[in-house]
């Protein structure tokens, strides 16, 4: 695969973790500890990522680096709930946890 591509399926990947969590690119680089132009260049895979760039955005957005380098998809559902989850108040949450727990017995 050449760079280029690389960069582009990179950058879509990227893209997708900040769509999830609802964020413009302008917080979601102020999340990360990045420019907003660079985010921007990175999802249009103009540009790569350095292994420090990758752990800043795994670290601050709680998921694997296996589904940004790889495309791995098995921690990737499991950390965006994790983190769309810590959005709530703990009350919320819990509500939130019952509802899950009840659809599962429906489930059975």
């Amino acid at each position: 695969m050449i760079d280029k591509d690389y960069n582009l399926i990179v950058g879509l990947r990227i893209r997708e973790i900040r769509e999830s969590q609802h964020l413009s690119r302008e917080k979601f680089s102020e999340k990360c500890d990045i420019s907003a132009s660079f985010l921007a260049d990175i999802e249009r895979g103009k540009k790569s990522l350095s292994a420090k760039t990758i752990y800043k955005i795994c670290h601050s957005c709680n998921i694997s680096a296996d589904y940004i380098i790889l495309g791995h998809r098995e921690g990737f559902e499991k950390d965006i709930g994790i983190e769309i989850l810590r959005s709530f108040s703990e009350r919320e949450t819990e509500h939130i946890i019952n509802i899950l727990c009840e659809i599962k017995k429906l489930k059975q």
